[in-house]
């Protein structure tokens, strides 16, 4: 994964691809909490739409109490998690995803298939948002 910030559009973007990896959405929050750039005014994105391979390994109940423990800093945050429709990661996902919300509810979260839904939720214009993250990610990863 990477991770990027942005002070003018006040936005922490987590591009996934590839394998995701063990807890990997959990080392990535932890990672751009714990950076200095990272303010709670800060709206995330987080972008699955590369994601091509996740398992159910090792997410049980203690994962989810692990979560929700390290996760506690997000709490308040706008979170957009954006994935595409037609991935057959998105069940696995689910699943990993209900596991931590039945410890930590985070209300202030939306899972979108559209990147203008995403963008408008989190209150960025789509243009800046788009000219963003072609700017900062190599689109061949």
């Amino acid at each position: 994964y990477k991770i990027l910030y942005s002070d003018k559009l006040k936005l922490v973007v987590i591009k996934h691809f590839g394998s995701y990896v063990g807890a990997e959405g959990i080392s990535a929050s932890k990672d751009f909490i714990a950076d200095a750039r990272f303010t709670k005014t800060h709206v995330v994105l987080q972008d699955m739409r590369l994601v091509t391979s996740m398992t159910l390994h090792d997410t049980d109940w203690a994962f989810a109490q692990q979560a929700a423990k390290k996760l506690e800093p997000l709490e308040g945050l706008k979170i957009a998690l954006l994935r595409r429709a037609d991935n057959p990661i998105n069940k696995i996902h689910d699943a990993r995803r209900l596991l931590i919300q039945q410890e930590t509810p985070h209300p202030n979260h939306l899972l979108t298939t559209s990147f203008k839904v995403a963008a408008g939720w989190l209150g960025l214009d789509e243009r800046d948002l788009s000219i963003f993250i072609q700017q900062n990610f190599d689109t061949q990863e």
